[in-house]
């Protein structure tokens, strides 16, 4: 009985598309976990240029001393939830447990940009995989053995961060204005003053 070639080249075509829908079935999970991790990464890439950047800025104002001002531009990935870098923050809790251990405390302030990694709007304290971490020059609340500063209200100033903006539902640019003040007026009257505004949102 001879085959005609036509039949053959319909039962070709349908081993050909299970063998394509086979591939499509394993590769494009592969494809999405790939590009998944690819934006985490440059996600994180981001938030590490934010957190030099601050810390940078927040350096050199600190050491020009009171008068001193400086104005930067940075991107904020989306996801992020919140940007830190006050006389508390020193060292990550990793375990929870209220003692930072990934970094340690040291005695010297810390940029940290955390991310919200699962989607309730809240940073993933305790993560350390949610965490871009910078350290400053700046005095923390903390000597370098993580032991708590006497009197530390007159050694380190206050750091407005509290003026720090995110907005965890887009990539955003970030114009941030640090100055070096004294006011009487204040339990910590030497105060750096930050005025943050988003510029551009993607």
């Amino acid at each position: 009985m001879r085959v005609k070639s036509g039949q053959f080249s319909v039962e070709f075509m349908i081993v050909i598309t299970f063998l394509l829908i086979a591939l499509a079935t394993i590769s494009m999970p592969m494809y999405n976990r790939a590009r998944a991790d690819a934006q985490k990464a440059s996600d994180l890439a981001d938030a590490r240029e934010a957190a030099s950047a601050l810390a940078n800025a927040l350096n050199t104002v600190y050491a020009g001393s009171v008068g001193s001002k400086q104005t930067i531009e940075y991107w904020l990935p989306k996801g992020v939830a919140a940007v830190y870098a006050d006389a508390d923050i020193d060292g990550v809790d990793t375990d929870n447990d209220g003692i930072p251990d990934n970094p340690p405390r040291n005695g010297c302030l810390d940029v940290q940009i955390w991310f919200d990694l699962n989607g309730d709007n809240i940073p993933e304290l305790g993560n350390r995989e949610a965490v871009v971490v910078v350290e400053t020059i700046l005095p923390s609340r903390w000597d370098e053995n993580g032991n708590p500063k006497q009197d530390w209200e007159n050694q380190c100033p206050k750091i407005e961060d509290e003026n720090l903006r995110v907005d965890i539902t887009h990539r955003t640019l970030h114009q941030v204005t640090i100055t070096y003040v004294y006011s009487a007026g204040y339990a910590q009257p030497r105060r750096i003053a930050i005025v943050d505004n988003i510029i551009k949102v993607i």
